[in-house]
Protein backbone atom coordinates (compact mmCIF):
# COMPACT_ATOMS: atom_id res chain seq x y z
CA UNK A 1 0.00 0.00 0.00
CA UNK A 2 3.34 2.55 1.26
CA UNK A 3 4.68 1.68 -2.40
CA UNK A 4 1.37 2.51 -4.15
CA UNK A 5 0.44 5.80 -2.34
CA UNK A 6 4.81 6.64 -3.24
CA UNK A 7 4.08 5.57 -6.90
CA UNK A 8 0.81 7.58 -6.82
CA UNK A 9 2.68 10.83 -5.05
CA UNK A 10 5.81 10.54 -7.91
CA UNK A 11 2.83 10.49 -10.85
CA UNK A 12 0.83 13.16 -9.40
CA UNK A 13 4.04 15.19 -8.73
CA UNK A 14 5.21 14.64 -12.61
CA UNK A 15 1.87 15.25 -13.75
CA UNK A 16 1.55 18.64 -12.19
CA UNK A 17 5.32 19.98 -12.95
CA UNK A 18 4.02 18.91 -16.91
CA UNK A 19 0.82 21.12 -16.31
CA UNK A 20 2.72 23.85 -15.15
CA UNK A 21 4.84 23.75 -17.99
CA UNK A 22 1.90 22.88 -20.29
CA UNK A 23 -0.17 25.89 -19.24
CA UNK A 24 2.81 28.35 -19.24
CA UNK A 25 3.81 27.40 -22.95
CA UNK A 26 0.05 27.65 -24.15
CA UNK A 27 -0.48 31.28 -24.69
CA UNK A 28 -3.56 32.74 -22.76
CA UNK A 29 -6.70 33.35 -24.89
CA UNK A 30 -7.62 37.25 -25.73
CA UNK A 31 -10.43 36.90 -27.35
CA UNK A 32 -13.32 39.09 -25.91
CA UNK A 33 -10.14 41.36 -23.69
CA UNK A 34 -8.77 44.51 -23.70
CA UNK A 35 -5.24 45.11 -22.58
CA UNK A 36 -5.37 47.24 -18.93
CA UNK A 37 -3.05 50.09 -19.20
CA UNK A 38 -3.88 50.60 -23.30
CA UNK A 39 -7.34 50.27 -23.26
CA UNK A 40 -10.27 50.79 -26.22
CA UNK A 41 -9.20 47.66 -28.07
CA UNK A 42 -10.76 44.75 -27.82
CA UNK A 43 -8.89 41.70 -29.68
CA UNK A 44 -11.07 39.29 -31.46
CA UNK A 45 -8.39 36.30 -31.86
CA UNK A 46 -5.73 34.44 -29.74
CA UNK A 47 -2.53 36.54 -29.88
CA UNK A 48 -1.38 36.08 -26.20
CA UNK A 49 1.61 34.56 -27.21
CA UNK A 50 2.25 38.39 -28.90
CA UNK A 51 1.99 40.06 -25.66
CA UNK A 52 4.59 38.27 -24.38
CA UNK A 53 7.12 39.21 -26.60
CA UNK A 54 7.46 42.80 -24.12
CA UNK A 55 8.32 40.41 -21.73
CA UNK A 56 11.10 38.45 -23.23
CA UNK A 57 12.72 42.00 -24.09
CA UNK A 58 11.95 43.08 -20.27
CA UNK A 59 13.51 39.55 -19.05
CA UNK A 60 16.64 40.69 -21.38
CA UNK A 61 16.94 44.10 -20.43
CA UNK A 62 17.10 42.34 -16.66
CA UNK A 63 20.14 40.00 -17.78
CA UNK A 64 22.00 43.23 -18.99
CA UNK A 65 21.32 44.86 -15.73
CA UNK A 66 22.05 49.03 -15.45
CA UNK A 67 25.30 48.17 -14.16
CA UNK A 68 29.02 47.42 -15.68
CA UNK A 69 29.07 43.95 -15.52
CA UNK A 70 26.15 42.41 -18.06
CA UNK A 71 25.06 39.12 -18.67
CA UNK A 72 24.99 39.02 -22.09
CA UNK A 73 25.31 34.68 -22.28
CA UNK A 74 21.50 34.75 -20.57
CA UNK A 75 20.54 38.04 -22.20
CA UNK A 76 21.58 36.40 -25.83
CA UNK A 77 20.06 32.40 -24.62
CA UNK A 78 16.88 34.41 -24.37
CA UNK A 79 16.94 36.25 -27.82
CA UNK A 80 18.05 33.23 -29.69
CA UNK A 81 16.20 30.34 -27.40
CA UNK A 82 13.04 32.50 -26.63
CA UNK A 83 11.46 32.32 -22.87
CA UNK A 84 8.03 33.61 -22.91
CA UNK A 85 6.20 34.30 -25.91
CA UNK A 86 4.57 30.91 -27.43
CA UNK A 87 2.44 30.49 -30.67
CA UNK A 88 -1.11 29.04 -30.36
CA UNK A 89 0.21 25.32 -31.58
CA UNK A 90 2.25 25.58 -27.88
CA UNK A 91 5.82 25.83 -29.99
CA UNK A 92 8.03 28.94 -28.46
CA UNK A 93 8.62 31.81 -30.58
CA UNK A 94 11.90 33.50 -30.52
CA UNK A 95 12.95 37.44 -30.99
CA UNK A 96 15.85 36.25 -33.28
CA UNK A 97 13.47 34.29 -35.24
CA UNK A 98 11.31 37.37 -36.01
CA UNK A 99 14.67 38.91 -36.90
CA UNK A 100 16.07 36.80 -39.55
CA UNK A 101 13.03 36.01 -41.23
CA UNK A 102 12.68 37.23 -44.63
CA UNK A 103 9.86 38.99 -45.59
CA UNK A 104 10.55 39.50 -49.01
CA UNK A 105 8.56 40.92 -51.34
CA UNK A 106 6.71 42.85 -48.99
CA UNK A 107 6.50 46.73 -49.02
CA UNK A 108 8.23 47.31 -45.93
CA UNK A 109 10.56 44.73 -45.86
CA UNK A 110 11.88 45.18 -49.15
CA UNK A 111 12.28 49.14 -48.32
CA UNK A 112 14.60 48.08 -45.06
CA UNK A 113 16.34 44.88 -46.70
CA UNK A 114 17.26 47.35 -49.91
CA UNK A 115 18.18 50.51 -47.56
CA UNK A 116 20.62 48.42 -45.20
CA UNK A 117 21.94 45.69 -47.89
CA UNK A 118 20.86 43.10 -46.35
CA UNK A 119 18.03 41.06 -45.34
CA UNK A 120 19.63 40.62 -42.08
CA UNK A 121 19.45 44.32 -40.80
CA UNK A 122 17.30 43.71 -37.41
CA UNK A 123 19.31 40.52 -36.28
CA UNK A 124 22.75 41.83 -37.43
CA UNK A 125 23.42 45.24 -35.30
CA UNK A 126 21.85 43.12 -32.01
CA UNK A 127 23.82 40.15 -33.07
CA UNK A 128 27.16 42.36 -33.56
CA UNK A 129 26.65 44.07 -30.03
CA UNK A 130 26.36 40.53 -28.27
CA UNK A 131 29.36 40.26 -30.02
CA UNK A 132 31.17 43.04 -28.94
CA UNK A 133 32.22 43.54 -32.70
CA UNK A 134 32.87 47.15 -34.03
CA UNK A 135 31.01 49.68 -34.28
CA UNK A 136 29.61 48.52 -30.68
CA UNK A 137 32.89 48.36 -28.47
CA UNK A 138 31.72 49.55 -25.28
CA UNK A 139 29.52 48.45 -22.54
CA UNK A 140 27.05 51.21 -23.12
CA UNK A 141 27.09 50.94 -26.85
CA UNK A 142 26.60 47.24 -26.69
CA UNK A 143 23.55 47.69 -24.40
CA UNK A 144 21.75 50.38 -25.73
CA UNK A 145 22.11 48.68 -29.43
CA UNK A 146 20.80 45.32 -27.91
CA UNK A 147 17.72 47.06 -26.37
CA UNK A 148 16.77 49.36 -28.82
CA UNK A 149 17.24 47.03 -31.36
CA UNK A 150 14.79 44.25 -29.75
CA UNK A 151 12.37 47.51 -28.00
CA UNK A 152 12.32 50.10 -30.76
CA UNK A 153 14.16 48.36 -34.67
CA UNK A 154 12.12 44.64 -34.35
CA UNK A 155 8.78 45.36 -32.70
CA UNK A 156 8.21 48.29 -34.92
CA UNK A 157 9.11 46.64 -38.40
CA UNK A 158 7.85 43.14 -37.11
CA UNK A 159 4.48 45.32 -36.63
CA UNK A 160 4.61 46.76 -39.98
CA UNK A 161 5.34 43.30 -41.68
CA UNK A 162 2.18 41.80 -39.89
CA UNK A 163 0.45 45.20 -41.37
CA UNK A 164 1.79 44.38 -45.11
CA UNK A 165 0.29 40.50 -44.58
CA UNK A 166 -2.95 41.96 -43.69
CA UNK A 167 -3.25 43.38 -46.58
CA UNK A 168 -2.22 40.40 -48.74
CA UNK A 169 -4.95 38.48 -46.70
CA UNK A 170 -7.80 40.92 -47.95
CA UNK A 171 -6.62 40.66 -51.49
CA UNK A 172 -6.98 37.08 -50.72
CA UNK A 173 -10.27 38.02 -49.42
CA UNK A 174 -9.14 36.16 -45.87
CA UNK A 175 -11.31 38.35 -43.72
CA UNK A 176 -11.72 35.87 -40.54
CA UNK A 177 -11.47 36.98 -37.04
CA UNK A 178 -9.53 34.08 -35.97
CA UNK A 179 -6.42 33.82 -38.82
CA UNK A 180 -7.65 36.61 -41.40
CA UNK A 181 -6.91 40.59 -41.94
CA UNK A 182 -7.99 40.83 -38.75
CA UNK A 183 -6.38 38.70 -36.72
CA UNK A 184 -2.99 40.82 -38.43
CA UNK A 185 -4.11 43.54 -36.33
CA UNK A 186 -5.10 41.87 -33.31
CA UNK A 187 -1.49 40.86 -33.60
CA UNK A 188 -0.07 44.51 -34.13
CA UNK A 189 -1.91 45.35 -31.24
CA UNK A 190 -1.00 43.48 -28.94
CA UNK A 191 2.77 44.23 -30.17
CA UNK A 192 2.62 47.78 -29.85
CA UNK A 193 1.23 47.58 -26.15
CA UNK A 194 2.93 44.49 -24.64
CA UNK A 195 2.26 42.53 -21.82
CA UNK A 196 4.70 44.50 -19.89
CA UNK A 197 4.64 48.50 -20.64
CA UNK A 198 7.91 49.20 -19.98
CA UNK A 199 9.36 47.10 -22.48
CA UNK A 200 6.83 48.12 -25.29
CA UNK A 201 6.41 50.61 -28.13
CA UNK A 202 3.16 52.08 -26.43
CA UNK A 203 5.54 53.42 -23.49
CA UNK A 204 8.46 54.95 -25.79
CA UNK A 205 5.51 57.22 -27.67
CA UNK A 206 4.65 57.69 -23.56
CA UNK A 207 8.25 58.72 -22.83
CA UNK A 208 8.74 60.74 -25.86
CA UNK A 209 5.22 63.04 -25.35
CA UNK A 210 5.84 63.94 -22.08
CA UNK A 211 9.51 65.09 -22.91
CA UNK A 212 7.86 66.94 -25.91
CA UNK A 213 4.60 68.10 -24.52
CA UNK A 214 2.42 65.96 -26.70
CA UNK A 215 0.14 64.06 -24.43
CA UNK A 216 -3.24 64.12 -25.38
CA UNK A 217 -4.12 63.79 -21.44
CA UNK A 218 -2.66 62.38 -18.18
CA UNK A 219 -2.27 58.66 -19.46
CA UNK A 220 -1.72 58.55 -22.72
CA UNK A 221 0.19 60.74 -25.58
CA UNK A 222 -1.30 62.22 -28.51
CA UNK A 223 0.54 58.91 -30.97
CA UNK A 224 -0.72 56.37 -28.40
CA UNK A 225 -4.67 57.93 -28.67
CA UNK A 226 -4.21 58.08 -32.59
CA UNK A 227 -2.73 54.55 -32.48
CA UNK A 228 -5.49 52.85 -31.23
CA UNK A 229 -8.04 55.13 -33.31
CA UNK A 230 -5.92 53.82 -36.31
CA UNK A 231 -6.44 50.32 -34.79
CA UNK A 232 -9.78 50.22 -34.33
CA UNK A 233 -10.09 51.74 -38.34
CA UNK A 234 -7.76 49.33 -39.64
CA UNK A 235 -10.07 46.26 -37.96
CA UNK A 236 -12.89 47.73 -39.29
CA UNK A 237 -11.51 47.64 -43.03
CA UNK A 238 -10.13 44.43 -42.77
CA UNK A 239 -13.47 42.99 -41.61
CA UNK A 240 -15.13 44.49 -44.72
CA UNK A 241 -12.09 43.71 -46.92
CA UNK A 242 -11.63 47.53 -47.61
CA UNK A 243 -8.10 47.75 -49.01
CA UNK A 244 -8.44 51.59 -49.87
CA UNK A 245 -9.38 52.15 -46.14
CA UNK A 246 -7.15 49.65 -45.07
CA UNK A 247 -3.93 50.88 -46.87
CA UNK A 248 -4.92 54.85 -45.97
CA UNK A 249 -4.85 53.31 -41.89
CA UNK A 250 -1.61 51.43 -42.08
CA UNK A 251 0.35 55.30 -43.44
CA UNK A 252 -1.31 56.71 -40.48
CA UNK A 253 0.86 53.90 -38.11
CA UNK A 254 3.39 54.50 -40.25
CA UNK A 255 2.97 58.11 -39.58
CA UNK A 256 2.64 57.71 -36.25
CA UNK A 257 5.98 55.89 -35.84
CA UNK A 258 7.54 58.68 -37.59
CA UNK A 259 6.62 61.19 -34.91
CA UNK A 260 7.79 58.97 -31.59
CA UNK A 261 11.12 58.08 -33.34
CA UNK A 262 11.88 61.78 -34.72
CA UNK A 263 11.17 62.99 -31.12
CA UNK A 264 13.42 60.61 -29.72
CA UNK A 265 16.17 61.09 -32.55
CA UNK A 266 15.78 64.39 -31.45
CA UNK A 267 16.29 64.50 -27.73
CA UNK A 268 19.61 62.10 -28.00
CA UNK A 269 21.07 64.46 -30.58
CA UNK A 270 19.96 66.91 -27.47
CA UNK A 271 21.76 64.58 -24.74
CA UNK A 272 25.07 64.17 -26.62
CA UNK A 273 25.42 68.12 -26.89
CA UNK A 274 25.07 68.15 -22.77
CA UNK A 275 27.78 65.03 -22.60
CA UNK A 276 30.11 67.30 -24.73
CA UNK A 277 29.60 70.14 -22.69
CA UNK A 278 30.82 67.63 -20.14
CA UNK A 279 33.57 66.24 -21.42
CA UNK A 280 31.57 62.76 -20.52
CA UNK A 281 32.91 60.77 -22.78
CA UNK A 282 31.18 57.64 -21.43
CA UNK A 283 27.63 59.50 -21.16
CA UNK A 284 28.86 60.75 -24.95
CA UNK A 285 29.14 56.94 -26.27
CA UNK A 286 25.58 55.96 -24.02
CA UNK A 287 23.56 58.69 -25.88
CA UNK A 288 24.98 58.27 -29.18
CA UNK A 289 24.33 54.61 -29.27
CA UNK A 290 21.20 55.22 -27.95
CA UNK A 291 19.83 57.99 -30.86
CA UNK A 292 21.20 55.96 -33.37
CA UNK A 293 19.74 52.79 -32.41
CA UNK A 294 16.13 54.56 -31.97
CA UNK A 295 17.11 56.98 -35.81
CA UNK A 296 17.65 53.14 -36.90
CA UNK A 297 14.20 52.46 -36.59
CA UNK A 298 12.91 54.79 -39.11
CA UNK A 299 16.10 55.60 -41.21
CA UNK A 300 14.54 54.16 -44.38
CA UNK A 301 11.18 56.10 -44.41
CA UNK A 302 13.65 59.51 -43.75
CA UNK A 303 16.18 58.06 -46.78
CA UNK A 304 12.88 57.47 -48.70
CA UNK A 305 11.91 61.62 -48.22
CA UNK A 306 15.44 63.60 -48.02
CA UNK A 307 18.57 60.65 -49.08
CA UNK A 308 20.63 63.46 -48.05
CA UNK A 309 19.13 64.18 -44.72
CA UNK A 310 19.42 60.19 -43.42
CA UNK A 311 22.81 60.02 -44.55
CA UNK A 312 24.19 63.45 -42.18
CA UNK A 313 22.08 62.20 -39.47
CA UNK A 314 23.87 58.72 -39.93
CA UNK A 315 27.39 59.77 -40.15
CA UNK A 316 26.53 62.23 -36.73
CA UNK A 317 25.11 59.34 -34.65
CA UNK A 318 26.79 55.78 -35.68
CA UNK A 319 28.58 54.85 -32.56
CA UNK A 320 32.13 55.92 -32.45
CA UNK A 321 32.01 59.10 -35.04
CA UNK A 322 33.13 61.94 -33.84
CA UNK A 323 30.31 64.13 -32.54
CA UNK A 324 30.38 67.85 -33.49
CA UNK A 325 30.00 70.85 -30.73
CA UNK A 326 26.27 70.96 -31.81
CA UNK A 327 24.61 67.67 -32.83
CA UNK A 328 21.29 69.30 -32.38
CA UNK A 329 22.03 71.70 -35.11
CA UNK A 330 23.16 69.01 -37.65
CA UNK A 331 20.32 67.13 -36.46
CA UNK A 332 16.99 69.17 -36.28
CA UNK A 333 17.02 71.18 -39.75
CA UNK A 334 17.99 67.80 -41.22
CA UNK A 335 14.96 65.93 -39.92
CA UNK A 336 12.99 69.40 -40.34
CA UNK A 337 13.74 68.94 -44.20
CA UNK A 338 11.64 65.41 -44.19
CA UNK A 339 8.38 66.87 -42.60
CA UNK A 340 6.66 68.06 -45.40
CA UNK A 341 7.20 64.42 -47.15
CA UNK A 342 6.24 63.23 -44.09
CA UNK A 343 2.87 63.93 -43.42
CA UNK A 344 4.33 65.69 -40.58
CA UNK A 345 4.12 69.08 -38.87
CA UNK A 346 5.98 70.66 -35.93
CA UNK A 347 3.32 70.67 -33.84
CA UNK A 348 3.61 67.13 -34.09
CA UNK A 349 6.63 66.35 -32.85
CA UNK A 350 6.28 69.26 -30.35
CA UNK A 351 9.56 70.52 -28.39
CA UNK A 352 11.94 68.63 -25.95
CA UNK A 353 11.40 69.81 -22.41
CA UNK A 354 8.01 70.99 -22.92
CA UNK A 355 6.00 71.49 -19.72
CA UNK A 356 1.97 70.38 -20.21
CA UNK A 357 -0.52 71.63 -16.89
CA UNK A 358 -2.12 68.54 -17.37
CA UNK A 359 -2.53 67.81 -13.32
CA UNK A 360 -1.60 64.40 -13.61
CA UNK A 361 -0.63 62.46 -9.93
CA UNK A 362 1.54 59.15 -10.56
CA UNK A 363 -0.45 55.82 -11.55
CA UNK A 364 0.80 52.35 -11.97
CA UNK A 365 2.53 50.92 -15.25
CA UNK A 366 1.27 47.50 -14.29
CA UNK A 367 0.12 45.99 -17.40
CA UNK A 368 -2.85 43.59 -18.05
CA UNK A 369 -5.49 42.46 -19.35
CA UNK A 370 -9.28 43.20 -18.38
CA UNK A 371 -11.18 39.80 -18.59
CA UNK A 372 -10.78 36.69 -17.53
CA UNK A 373 -8.07 34.43 -19.25
CA UNK A 374 -9.83 30.67 -20.61
CA UNK A 375 -6.60 29.18 -19.79
CA UNK A 376 -4.86 28.51 -16.45
CA UNK A 377 -2.53 26.35 -14.08
CA UNK A 378 -5.09 25.51 -11.87
CA UNK A 379 -7.59 24.75 -14.06
CA UNK A 380 -4.94 21.66 -15.40
CA UNK A 381 -4.21 21.01 -12.20
CA UNK A 382 -7.84 20.31 -10.89
CA UNK A 383 -8.85 18.25 -14.16
CA UNK A 384 -5.30 16.21 -13.59
CA UNK A 385 -6.15 15.46 -9.73
CA UNK A 386 -9.73 14.51 -10.37
CA UNK A 387 -8.80 11.94 -13.21
CA UNK A 388 -5.84 10.49 -10.79
CA UNK A 389 -8.33 10.23 -8.21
Amino acid sequence: MATMTMKCSVLLLSLVSFAAVAAAAVPADTTGTQIEHAPGYTFGSKVGGYLKLSTDICDIKTAIGPGDNPNYAEARKIYVDGKNSFKNDGKVRTLRELATKSYAGEPVFDMYADYYGTAAFLDQPISFAFAGDAPYLTVAQRNQTILKGLESNLQVVYLLHELDEGADKIRANKLGAADGAPHNIDETWAIYVGERPDCSLWSVSHKRAKEFGTMQDCNTSKVNAAMLAAHRALYKAASEGDLAAYQAQVAEVQRLFLITYIQATLKYAEMMDEALAKNDKEALADEQAEGHMFFRTIEPFIARANNRSAATINTVLTPGNPAPRNTLAVVQPALEATYGKLGITQADIGTYGAQQALGCTPTSAAGGLVAKMSFSVAAVLALLVFALF
